[in-house]
This record gives structure tokens, sequence and C-alpha cells, in this order.
């Protein structure tokens, strides 16, 4: 899941962005300020190119022909590969912010619904950008020398501030005596984590076409199925 892959990079609480912002002024202003369905045509390009290939095999070729633009336009809004790349990083965290903010109440002490709201989210970023949780798994796992040294500088900066918050305050009392709220939280994770694996698999025999509402309906069945088991 795209949150638990932001979440697994939480170290410290202060967050730089790096290429998207200095001083607060966005730096791909020609790129922000082209039709948003060009844009997302270039991102969602972008993020599967770089997802399935890695960084060093990634070809700007490649999302240019999948984006339907010319190559000089990838670097007309992007001076180098190096930052379209970290162009995709910085809006991946914003994207899953706004989401955050948006989706998950904080306020919620039953984990159950609070886990249905992080799904929702997830189902959410996936609608608009299918490839955006392999695309940053696969940014955790990059050895490429051109990129690694500026990936640890991030992800040594990144904000844990709202994601740490995501399972905090969670009501244990509900809980059945002797059942682990950690452990608990974990075998839930390992599920979502499984049947999302699932979805992916088979969002690729279908052209990327999947029932959102469906999926949502199931985790939400799993959710209920846990929850029986779990709490009092």
């Amino acid at each position: 899941m795209l949150l638990f892959a932001v979440l697994s990079a939480c170290r410290q609480r202060k967050r730089t962005v790096f290429y998207s912002r200095i001083g607060g002024i966005p730096l791909f202003t020609k790129f922000l300020s082209i039709e948003e369905e060009k844009r997302e045509r270039v991102i969602n390009a972008a993020l599967k190119e770089f997802a399935v290939k890695g960084y060093a095999a990634a070809s700007t070729n490649e999302i240019a022909k999948e984006a339907g633009i010319s190559k000089g336009l990838v670097f007309h809004y992007f001076k180098s590969k190096k930052d379209l790349y970290f162009f995709l990083y910085d809006h991946t965290l914003e994207v899953v912010n706004g989401e955050l903010r948006e989706t998950v109440d904080l306020l919620e002490t039953d984990l159950f619904v609070r886990m249905q709201q992080v799904i929702r989210l997830e189902m959410s970023v996936f609608g608009k950008y299918p490839s955006m949780m392999d695309y940053m798994k696969s940014v955790y796992l990059e050895q490429a020398e051109e990129v690694r040294e500026d990936i640890l500088e991030r992800i040594q900066s990144l904000s844990a501030s709202e994601y740490g918050k995501i399972f905090s305050g969670i009501d244990a009392t509900k809980f059945k005596d002797g059942v682990s709220t950690e452990r608990a939280i974990n075998v839930i994770l390992w599920t979502v984590e499984g049947l999302g694996e699932q979805y992916k698999e088979r969002s690729k025999l279908t052209g990327g076409a999947l029932d959102l509402d469906g999926i949502i309906d199931e985790f939400d069945e799993y959710m209920e199925m846990f929850k029986t088991t779990f709490y009092k």
C-alpha cells in the first residue's frame, strides 16, 4: 500500500522539499501550468516507467511515447531525468498528505474505522495514479549512484509528524484480553498488503481496469472479520 510505503521511510519530524519548491516557489512552473489531463498523462507515464525499470534503465523516450508528447517537451518541463524523478517523489508526498488530511480522521479511536478510511485513501490515489505505490517502493530500493545519496537524504528528512499518527490514539480497551494491539495491526496490514498485491496483478490482466467500489467492499468484509476476531 502506498501510505505504508511512505510510512516505512519516516524518520524525523522535519520535512524538506528539495525539487518542487525553493522558498515556497514552484520550480516546475511550465509543467504545472499545462492542462491537467496532459500533466496527469506525463506523471502516470513517468511513474510507470521508473517503477518498472528503476532509475538507470528508465527511458525518457518511453515516458514521452506513453504520455503522447515529444521527448523535447519532457526536457522543456524538466531539466533532466533526475529532476523528473524527484519531482515525482515530492508529488507523491503532496498527494498522500492531501488525501490523508481529507480522508483519515485522526480523532477516530476505532482501529477498524481508521483502517477503512486508510483503504479509501489508497483506492482514491490508485484510481488516479495506478503506478504510484510501485514507484514509491522502487525509490527505497533504488541503488543508482546518481540518485541514491539524494534518496537517503530525503528519507532522513521526511516528516513523521502526520504519518506517525496514523495508528496513534487507538482505543486498546476494545480488544479482547491477551490480544496485542500492535500485533493485531500487523496482521491486518499484512492481509491488506497481500490483497493489494493480488489486485495489482489482476489489474495487469485487465489493462488497469478494476472495480474500486468492489475492492473497498471486500476490504470492508475483511475488516468486519478481523473486528469479530480481535474485539470483545
